[in-house]
């Protein structure tokens, strides 16, 4: 008699706002993951979504179970009380593993562990750095930290940076899974106009209106470059904050703070013919905002920390936050539209040998997988038997626009 099937794993992916995506480059991962883990390895994926962020609330999508919490708290305290719902949801439910997204969410976890549950949780960047939180927030984001290094079976890490991060700080071992910058439609062109720019004549910025994403040092630099191409600013937060409020007073003719755009055609038309994209995130890890635009090929001025450095290379303009440095190098830059093509090249090519969602969503399953078998072993997963999942080259590249 035959053997039979395997069955498929049950996995709960919690700690984002839900899919579709919505908001973070945590979402863009969730669904990506969800969808492909269902689509191309036949996983049972249950994403725990946030009923405020979505009207209709199908219970499946792309073949994704979902099952919304309500999230109260506010920006302070939403993503920690719907995770901890979740977590405590999850673990009087039949799930092989639990991914959890956010160290912030690991002191939650223990009834998971308790019931023998795999968990994996993803590092995320160093949130305890993150301007927007006070005194109090940032020892909680550290400690947390620290917890998620003793609480998971197992981490996975955006960057190699925060791999030797959790290594150094917490003796923790992890794997490295990145992103990719494929997301959404491919660009159309048309949609410049209602931002009304053309192609290579505007800078481009987009990001969360947070102080660490440092807008304001952005915008203060470009005006003192003197160049003439506008510089549109793309993003926003879900909540009031004064931050946001002050980057937008400070638009006008040259710049033009146009609020979050969510149609991915008209983003991706914005990364891929921008003069040069200015990142200016300094919490890392990766970034998935950067590497959409290395994926459109737009030439990237990232800020100058190590996560960046990883990501795009050692030939790129890093700018640094002392005054003049970001404008000289804009300057520079406005006059050399050869230099501009060559980056806007080599950032393209690098991220599609590099950052691909078929490799992304293959580590994880590979990833699950292990830990899986370690824990029906009695075992905890170690490096020498997960090995190194993330393996871009086997995969075939993708055509380079």
């Amino acid at each position: 008699m035959a053997d039979p099937a395997p069955r498929s794993l049950r996995v709960a992916i919690i700690g984002d706002r839900g899919i579709p995506a919505r908001y973070s480059g945590f979402s863009t991962l969730v669904e990506e993951l969800a969808t492909g883990l269902v689509r191309d390895h036949g996983m049972d994926v249950i994403v725990y979504c946030r009923t405020r962020y979505y009207d209709t609330r199908p219970p499946v999508w792309q073949g994704v179970r979902c099952r919304y919490l309500p999230a109260p708290g506010g920006k302070s305290f939403e993503s920690i009380v719907h995770s901890n719902l979740a977590l405590w949801d999850a673990a009087f439910r039949d799930f092989d593993l639990v991914f959890v997204v956010d160290p912030g969410n690991g002191p939650f976890v223990l009834p998971l562990r308790a019931r023998g549950v795999p968990v994996l949780i993803h590092t995320d960047g160093l949130g305890w750095q993150r301007r927007k939180w006070n005194r109090l927030q940032r020892a909680y984001y550290k400690w947390s930290e620290r917890v998620s290094a003793w609480a998971a079976d197992w981490l996975v890490t955006d960057s190699r940076a925060m791999q030797d991060y959790y290594s150094r700080e917490y003796g923790a071992a992890s794997t490295y899974i990145p992103y990719s910058g494929e997301v959404g439609d491919p660009p159309d062109s048309a949609a410049l106009d209602r931002y009304g720019v053309t192609p290579g004549a505007y800078y481009l910025v987009v990001a969360r209106m947070e102080p660490e994403n440092n807008v304001d040092h952005i915008i203060r630099e470009y005006r003192a470059s003197g160049v003439s191409k506008p510089l549109i600013v793309v993003g926003s937060v879900p909540y009031d904050s004064a931050y946001a409020r002050a980057v937008a007073a400070e638009h006008d003719g040259q710049v033009r703070c146009v609020g979050g755009v969510f149609e991915s055609a008209a983003l991706n038309a914005l990364y891929r013919h921008c003069a040069a994209y200015l990142h200016g995130h300094e919490v890392g890890g990766t970034n998935p905002s950067l590497l959409r635009a290395m994926h459109w090929g737009a030439p990237c001025v990232p800020i100058d920390v190590v996560f960046h450095r990883e990501n795009v290379g050692p030939n790129a303009p890093y700018f640094r936050k002392e005054a003049g440095h970001l404008a000289m190098i804009l300057s520079d830059l406005d006059a050399d539209p050869q230099r501009r093509a060559a980056l806007g090249r080599a950032a393209q090519v690098h991220a599609e040998a590099t950052f691909r969602w078929d490799a992304v969503v293959a580590a994880y399953a590979d990833l699950f997988h292990h830990m899986v078998d370690a824990k029906t072993a009695g075992q905890r997963p170690d490096a020498a038997s997960i090995g190194e999942p993330y393996r871009p080259d086997l995969f075939a590249p993708a055509q380079v626009a």
